[in-house]
């Protein structure tokens, strides 16, 4: 079993399944260093032919990742290119959905904006039905969700669901989520 120490930590439980664990305390805030976590996993497993799933859970039960940084700890993961010539941020993203690695969401505690955009670019998403809420806030706060929200949740949702998500700029609660699709399906804890 290999493990890492970063922010992005990669446990190799065996060859064909790694365990990857989001540990940015306190509050998971996604920045720069999450962004160069995640392109040095894709890249790690672009390099691993056996590897068949991966799936991400957070070490923080309250926040499986949180919103972007806005103390200025962003980086250029906005602007920088990635390999696939689109800017990091959805760089990472359309790399993770076109992996040919089956990618879970093991999601426990707050998922909304970049979290949530995350989430959507993995092939399942499975949330504690204890402790999840789920939501793109963007539009609440005058800007809109642009790395997935509005790009693949309406493929899971519809139309409908996916406008009264994003233009709501709500939390929901994992019954909701499940009902409408924005997850696969919520479990208990235990």
């Amino acid at each position: 079993m290999t493990k890492s120490t970063a922010p992005v930590r990669v446990i190799e439980e065996m060859s064909a399944y790694w365990r990857v664990l989001f540990d940015n305390p306190p509050f998971n805030i996604v920045d720069a260093t999450i962004f160069e976590g995640l392109q040095d996993l894709l890249a790690r497993i672009d390099a691993s032919p056996s590897l068949r799933v991966v799936v991400f859970e957070s070490a923080n039960p309250e926040f499986y990742l949180a919103h972007f940084d806005l103390t200025g700890k962003t980086g250029n993961i906005t602007t920088a290119v990635g390999p696939s010539g689109l800017p990091i941020l959805m760089d990472t993203f359309v790399r993770l959905t076109k992996s040919p690695v089956v990618s879970i969401a093991k999601i426990r505690g707050c998922v909304r904006g970049v979290s949530s955009e995350f989430v959507l670019a993995c092939d399942m998403r499975f949330a504690s039905r204890e402790n999840t809420r789920l939501g793109q806030p963007e539009v609440g706060v005058g800007v809109h969700p642009g790395d997935g929200g509005t790009e693949r949740l309406p493929h899971l949702v519809g139309r409908g669901r996916a406008l009264e998500i994003v233009l709501g700029a709500n939390d929901f609660d994992r019954d909701t989520a499940e009902r409408y699709g924005y997850i696969n399906r919520a479990l208990s804890d235990a």
